[in-house]
């Protein structure tokens, strides 16, 4: 039974994990960075991070 109860209390863990840092993974999979400053240049702001606590920061080459 205890290990069970250890098993469930790591699922609950690990989705509340997951939603909160959607907008990481989200910041990632469009190769940007999270930053706790704002983004300056050659950096662009594409978003946040940590559940909206971070900036998400992509990377422009200028042209």
């Amino acid at each position: 039974v205890e290990s069970l109860g250890k098993r469930h209390e790591f699922s609950l863990y690990f989705a509340a994990y997951s939603q909160e840092t959607a907008d990481t993974l989200a910041c990632r999979q469009s190769r940007g960075s999270c930053s706790f400053v704002p983004c300056s240049a050659p950096l662009v702001d594409i978003g946040t991070c940590r559940g909206g606590k971070l900036r998400c920061c992509k990377w422009t080459p200028s042209s």
